[in-house]
């Protein structure tokens, strides 16, 4: 921030050493339009185009070339190819490579527009490898530092959007204050983090942001030197096209970067451009001046590692105070989880009748398994309307229905006797790991020892008159408790019976719901609840079962009715001792998920084309929706009305709490509809990308050769040492990683983000809460492939020292003003993508933070 500093005036402009200046630049720009905005009615909305009259004015050399583009698309196209000429400024590049243009300043331009989730998140939308902005541009700098390793590297702070900002253009006065706010508050602090984040990951070299948005958002914000200029007289556009005024300002930003020395004094502003500029030219070159730090000596190539460095001892693991199992330490907030998808290969088996979790029956004909999907059975006419086979198409050998697959050997719960019943009349057989089977009229019984592979229900003939149907899978055991009405596993109600509350966004199938009317509901009867989901009955009994509030999420494309019945079931089910949290789709501002695109496409057909249509459409209809739950609940206190926002958007929540388009709809603000607002808490996502990697194996590797040390000093040889650093071997990068996110992505998190979104639930009169989070220390990317590091990843997720970092950030949340925190998921196996779940079978021991 260089505010404090105007006060100074025309203070001695010699912030560098007395010749340190350079008489000449000769730079290369990867930029977009926030650089150099092609006009047909001038050239002067550039920066380089008032480099060059400043170099001019100055007796300076400008040599300089650029092209426009998205940062993705420079990392992936190089080499660069130029395509920017302007009057009075020389190009550096005729002929040749890169490197022997002899550039000694290298700027790259990101969007202004990705900047509502942090640096090193992968880009929303198609993006298959997970790239992410600070990928992107270490990506793209590793190749320059390649090409002309003498190259100063620099980072420019475009200014952001107005539009998404202030709600539109041009702004009042008001609303320009709030924009020129925002581009010195939480949109510098992106810019300064991905500077941080390029600079630890090459500490051979040093890259410089050039902080164009925050110095100029200084001088025209409230008590600036130019706070009376109007934002007409800077920006064209909503989009933050600007003024020849703004491109020269924005240059005056740039020279002292380049040149080392304050904006030249013998330059004049235009009379064409607004008067306050020339009016205080000689204060704003001395404030730019000043806001500059000086550059960052010249580092030295890094040394190769040398026995010495390698050496250094990672930081020692220290032994972590938890409190006793079962004690709920003293501030800590109500814990709720997500409950995992159901699916064959699940883990989790919450239900007594494992048909219920079973894939959904498929055709085989000529030798192809599967030949005939599920949605084509239906189509014919094969298939009940619960799902039970009616008849079998022509052609087709057998129909099948899998369950039990792939589960893990350690899963001893369920090995031993199962009793499959069913109606009806038919050839009916088992196949996969199934042994020892038994078959009889009505009921088959058989044995199974978990492992690789699946149990296949198979079907070859079925009587049209008496079909087969009702089957049921239970173990044996077990059998007195579902023929008594039972639903529940009881090793898994162990699992969650302790929790204050459920969500059901993966038992309602949410992201990308096909349900509409109340009549494609999810049924008790229905042969499987892997194909629509988990029938509300069956959640609403759980939530009994188990005392905890349940927390829903209505189907992006339901309509009112379907609201109206689903809200009057859980009104007139639910334990009134309960609360019922309702929640609207889940996160519809993602552009992943169907419904979000559905949600656009809806805003479009209302309004036309906007650019927060589908945040303000998200906003209306949760809004609706939630008002037509007020109407079935007489007791409002039994409800809570859930709205969600991007945690990693900030300004992103006033769009959907204000919605002046969702409004006019409703004839009130939607935030007068909602009782909580949700976020999330997930920490860890940049341990596991590409661009921690070579820190991640160094750790690793070092780790590695410490167990091995321990073990040969202890005498260990041959299988006995193997042994040891097979148990060992990541024992000593447990420190170093935990500091690391201590220090990093928690920290952001407990100091910066919650208490930011704490403050806009507090203003919007709505409690805090979480619909997701916890650890999300996974790889990604091509890291994905890296066995090793999937193998500390599933240690390290489930060590003491996780669960002291979920003190932390339980602790933090607390502090900030949250209540209810929802951590993902209840039962998940560990694997390559991640290891969400509390505990990776009904059985095994679970996160000890999340208990």
């Amino acid at each position: 921030m260089i505010r404090t500093w105007l006060a100074a005036g025309a203070l001695a402009l010699s912030a560098y050493p007395a010749g340190a200046e350079r008489d000449a630049a000769r730079v290369y720009i990867f930029g977009n339009s926030l650089v150099n905005h092609l006009s047909e009615q001038s050239a002067q909305t550039s920066v380089p185009y008032w480099l060059g009259q400043m170099a001019q004015a100055g007796g300076r050399g400008l040599a300089l070339d650029g092209e426009w583009g998205f940062l993705r698309d420079f990392a992936d196209s190089l080499p660069p190819v130029p395509n920017w000429s302007f009057p009075a400024v020389q190009g550096a590049w005729s002929s040749g490579d890169f490197g022997s243009a002899d550039f000694d300043a290298v700027i790259v331009t990101p969007a202004n527009f990705i900047q509502y989730q942090l640096p090193d998140v992968p880009y929303d939308g198609d993006n298959p490898s997970g790239e992410s902005p600070f990928g992107a541009t270490l990506r793209l700098f590793d190749w320059v530092h390649e090409a002309e390793p003498g190259a100063r590297l620099f980072v420019y702070e475009g200014w952001s959007e107005i539009g998404s900002v202030t709600g539109g253009f041009p702004p009042s006065p008001e609303a320009a204050r709030r924009y020129q706010d925002h581009n010195a508050g939480d949109y510098h602090l992106w810019y300064t983090d991905l500077i941080d984040r390029l600079n630890t990951a090459r500490p051979d070299r040093s890259v410089t942001l050039i902080p164009v948005a925050s110095a100029l958002a200084d001088l025209l914000g409230e008590g600036g030197l130019l706070q009376d200029m109007p934002a007409e007289a800077l920006y064209t556009d909503a989009d933050g096209h600007g003024t020849p005024t703004l491109y020269l300002l924005a240059a005056m930003a740039v020279w002292p970067h380049l040149y080392e020395t304050p904006p030249p004094e013998g330059f004049t502003p235009p009379a064409t451009l607004h008067p306050l500029l020339a009016e205080h030219y000689a204060e704003i070159a001395a404030a730019l001046w000043q806001a500059t730090p000086a550059p960052a000596p010249e580092r030295a190539e890094a040394a190769p590692d040398t026995p010495e460095t390698a050496a250094e001892p990672l930081p020692e693991r220290q032994p972590v105070a938890l409190p006793p199992p079962g004690l709920r330490p003293e501030g800590v907030p109500a814990l709720g989880m997500g409950l995992n998808g159901l699916a064959d290969w699940s883990t989790q088996h919450p239900f007594l009748n494992l048909m219920k979790t079973a894939r959904p029956w498929v055709g085989h004909a000529d030798g192809q398994w599967g030949a005939v999907s599920t949605e084509a059975l239906r189509a014919g006419g094969h298939l009940s309307e619960d799902g039970w086979p009616l008849s079998l198409p022509e052609g087709v050998t057998a129909l099948e229905a899998v369950l039990l697959t792939d589960q893990p050997e350690e899963a001893e719960f369920l090995r031993g006797d199962y009793v499959l019943t069913y109606s009806g009349k038919g050839d009916l057989s088992l196949t996969g790991r199934a042994r020892r089977i038994r078959p009889e009229p009505g009921r088959i019984t058989f044995s199974y020892d978990p492992g690789e592979g699946l149990v296949g229900v198979k079907l070859t003939a079925t009587d049209a008159a008496d079909p087969i149907r009702d089957i049921a899978i239970v173990r044996q055991e077990m059998l007195p408790l579902h023929e008594a009405g039972a639903l529940f596993n009881p090793l898994w109600l162990e699992r969650v019976q302790d929790f204050r509350s459920v969500r059901f966004m993966d038992w309602m199938m949410t992201n990308g719901s096909p349900i509409q009317t109340w009549a494609d509901r999810p049924r008790l009867t229905d042969a499987t609840w892997t194909e629509w989901g988990v029938p509300p009955e069956v959640m609403i009994r759980l939530a009994n079962q188990i005392g905890a509030d349940p927390w829903f999420t209505m189907p992006h494309m339901a309509d009112d009715d379907y609201i109206r019945r689903f809200a009057g079931m859980v009104a007139e089910g639910l334990d009134p001792r309960l609360k019922a949290y309702v929640e609207y789709s889940n996160e519809v501002w993602n552009r992943i998920f169907p419904q979000s695109v559905w949600a656009n496409d809806q805003a479009t057909a209302l309004w036309g084309t906007s650019e927060t249509g589908w945040a303000q459409f998200y906003a209306m209809r949760a809004a609706q929706v939630m008002d037509l739950w007020s109407e079935a609940f007489e007791d409002e206190s039994r409800l809570i009305r859930v709205v969600a926002t991007h945690t990693g958007w900030p300004g992103l929540e006033e769009t959907i709490l204000q919605a002046p388009l969702a409004y006019l709809k409703l004839g009130h603000l939607p935030a007068d509809s909602f009782d909580a607002y949700a976020v999330t808490g997930y920490f860890g996502y940049e341990m596991g990308g590409e661009d921690m990697a070579q820190r991640m194996n160094a750790w690793l590797d070092r780790s590695e050769e410490a167990a091995t040390a321990k073990g040969e000093a202890q005498g260990l040889r041959r299988v006995a040492l193997r042994e040891f650093v097979k148990d060992t071997r990541f024992d000593a990068a447990i420190a170093p990683v935990t500091l690391a996110l201590q220090e990093g992505s928690l920290r952001q998190l407990v100091e910066e983000v919650f208490p930011y979104h704490a403050d806009a639930a507090d203003k919007a009169g709505l409690r805090l809460v979480m619909y997701e989070g916890g650890t999300h220390v996974t790889a990604h990317g091509a890291q994905v492939d890296d066995e090793r590091l999937t193998d500390f990843f599933t240690a390290f997720n489930y060590s003491p020292e996780m669960a002291k970092l979920y003190e932390l950030l339980l602790a933090g949340w607390t502090a900030s003003g949250g209540t209810l925190f929802n951590a993902f998921v209840d039962v998940a196996p560990a694997s390559k993508w991640g290891s969400w779940g509390r505990c990776g079978i009904s059985t095994t021991p679970t996160r000890a933070g999340t208990c």
